[in-house]
């Protein structure tokens, strides 16, 4: 694995974080959430590489995570409010 994707830098994800909808435990328990740093490593990469949502590695979650906080933080705005960072730059 190419170590540019492997990790988003500490400034960016500083900025990026206070965007991201708040999740809580489940009440039901279950299995340990990915962080949500790793999983936007995981679609970062699939961005920049334009592999498909099956061919992310699994260092960065699994394929259904990723996609699923994909579509979460979409629909929150999350990548809007990236962009509009970047313009301000």
């Amino acid at each position: 694995m190419q170590s540019n994707f492997a990790e988003i830098p500490d400034e960016l994800w500083d900025r990026v974080q206070v965007w991201l909808p708040k999740r809580g435990r489940s009440a039901k328990g279950g299995r340990p959430r990915v962080t949500d740093r790793r999983a936007m490593c995981g679609i970062l990469y699939r961005l920049r590489t334009g592999c498909q949502w099956d061919a992310i590695p699994s260092e960065f979650g699994s394929r259904s995570t990723c996609y699923r906080r994909f579509v979460e933080w979409t629909a929150a705005g999350v990548f809007k409010m990236m962009y509009i960072e970047m313009l301000l730059l």
